[in-house]
């Protein structure tokens, strides 16, 4: 078993390509051989990309791919203590031969070899139109390229995977890797429609739009520190063109109704008719991202309709965000912005009746101690019922699940003006202020990146939590190893306030937190920047050099 395993993950990392005979035999959802792609329809066209959509899909391609992956541990650890706001959960202790890091290689790598089959033989193609193979093209180039992206910043040099990979490969420079990331997203972008107004992305569903690739374009040149391009290609490319806009109701992000709004860059679309349940059920699984019900009841209108248990990973906000966004989103008349609201709770918050409701008598208030958790809740992106289908094993949150947001297009824009990009038409600290604004903040008064209270630093903390930036976010702007030293030097319980009395609100000051020390590590400098090339892969493919410090 233990080699057949092995044998498996290697093929996924190295992607190995396929054996002709094996993909003779179309199949729904599988990539057909080459003389499928030559001879295809329409039809048959779209169900290739479409298998390239799939794998990127919900909480699939989030985990591994866009949420902020701070340790070893992403896979198995609490989602909102892999974002690292601080990252105290984290013990950094596993090797190159931990199985996390193969599984987000080899899911990178799977994407790739998708798309790859797509660009090397759809091209022959005689019989689909040139319109659609050019589009599907452009569409697979953009995801190939999004995707080495992220390799090349948590690797830094792995096989470049500008074709299908043999496995004979070796390390490819970071430089030469974002030189084709950059041309191949131009490309793309060429070929690519986009969205027809502010209200025009659900025509064409979770389709990528030329201006999402631009967008994914300024972050490459951002996290390149190419401050020039990277204004000039998110202000010109996307801001400009007037197809975006902020949502108004920072909270609606949290609900369905915001699918396809004027502020989602890409998303994945989720269908929420009627007998789609089943084959959607673990895309954005509901038993997966909420409260646990056996620790503390879920607050109405949250969780899963039938009551079923809902498991808590993913549920709680670290101590340091908690006071983070307690000196950053409390206005001076101590009221907490929309955006707090909707973003993190307080266990006080939770007992409060006129923000949050029990259709139980008794119910609020936790049962038991609560695990990984400092008395801070996480709200954003946390299951709500008008957002969940199917009953059973087929339950799922049918909310679209975004990729990128407007307000992240505008954070970019603002700090790479920032750090010295000549601003488009209109300033970096507009695009920041506008973000302030939604969030129910007044404006800052200076362009700045490190002022606490509104530089572009704190602001992308605020705004982008949960989402796909704060680790990398540390470590390009070298403050990761200040920031996560202390990483998983301790675990943690919550249990309500120190006299037991746990369903009537208190005061912070009286929570009941536990802390454990552990044997963790902490980040350590000149190492965790980067992953580790997996132990497997340089078994098979020894030509590999492993990263620094591994």
């Amino acid at each position: 078993m233990k080699k057949i395993i092995k044998t498996l993950i290697f093929s996924l990392c190295i992607c190995l390509a396929a054996c002709e005979s094996s993909l003779d035999i179309p199949q729904q959802g599988v990539v057909p051989a080459k003389g499928t792609y030559e001879n295809a329809t329409d039809d048959v066209v779209n169900q290739f990309i479409a298998s390239v959509y799939y794998r990127v899909h919900g909480d699939a391609f989030n985990n591994m791919m866009l949420k902020d992956i701070s340790s070893a541990n992403a896979l198995r650890c609490d989602l909102e203590k892999m974002s690292g706001e601080l990252g105290e959960y984290y013990q950094y202790t596993e090797g190159p031969d931990a199985s996390t890091y193969s599984m987000i290689w080899s899911y990178y790598y799977q994407t790739i070899y998708y798309c790859s089959m797509i660009i090397e033989n759809l091209p022959q193609n005689t019989v689909a139109s040139k319109e659609l193979i050019d589009r599907v093209i452009a569409e697979a180039r953009a995801i190939r390229a999004i995707s080495m992206m992220y390799l090349v910043r948590l690797y830094g040099s792995p096989p470049l995977a500008d074709h299908i990979l043999t496995g004979s490969e070796i390390n490819t420079p970071a430089s030469e890797s974002w030189t084709f990331i950059e041309a191949e997203l131009e490309a793309a972008a060429a070929d690519l429609p986009s969205k027809s107004g502010k209200n025009g992305q659900a025509a064409i569903g979770g389709r990528i739009t030329r201006e999402a690739v631009f967008a994914y374009l300024g972050k490459a040149y951002l996290w390149q520190k190419k401050y020039n391009e990277a204004a000039s290609t998110l202000y010109s490319k996307v801001i400009a063109t007037g197809l975006y806009e902020l949502n108004p109701d920072f909270a609606e992000l949290n609900r369905y109704t915001s699918d396809f709004c004027t502020e989602n860059i890409w998303e994945y679309e989720l269908d929420n008719t009627s007998g789609y349940e089943a084959s959607q059920a673990g895309m954005w699984d509901v038993k997966m991202f909420g409260w646990a019900n056996t620790v503390m009841n879920m607050p109405d209108g949250m969780g899963n309709p039938d009551n079923e248990e809902c498991y808590g990973w993913g549920g709680y906000a670290s101590e340091s965000f908690g006071l983070f966004m307690e000196q950053h989103d409390i206005k001076p008349d101590g009221v907490k912005t929309a955006r707090y609201r909707a973003t993190i709770a307080t266990y006080e918050d939770l007992l409060d009746e006129s923000l949050y409701t029990y259709n139980t008598a008794g119910a609020k208030g936790i049962k038991t101690e609560v695990s990984n958790c400092e008395g801070y809740f996480r709200v954003k992106l946390m299951t709500r019922t008008e957002n969940v289908m199917g009953t059973g094993m087929y339950i799922f949150n049918h909310k679209n699940f975004c990729f990128m947001r407007y307000a992240e297009v505008l954070l970019n824009y603002a700090e790479a003006v920032a750090m010295g990009g000549t601003p488009g038409g209109i300033s970096g600290l507009e695009a920041l202020n506008l973000v302030r604004r939604r969030a129910g903040l007044s404006d800052a008064p200076s362009l700045d990146m490190d002022n606490a209270q509104y530089g572009v630093k704190a602001e992308r903390r605020a705004e982008l939590h949960y989402e796909s930036s704060r680790f990398i976010d540390l470590v390009r702007w070298g403050d990761a190893a200040a920031t996560l030293k202390d990483c998983g030097k301790y675990t943690c319980r919550f249990a309500g306030y120190k006299d037991g009395n746990n369903a009537m609100a208190q005061s912070k000051n009286n929570w009941n937190v536990m802390k454990v020390p552990t044997v963790g590590e902490g980040f350590k400098a000149n190492k965790n920047e980067l992953f580790p090339v997996p132990s497997i892969v340089i078994t098979y493919s020894p030509s590999l050099k492993q990263n620094t410090g591994w």
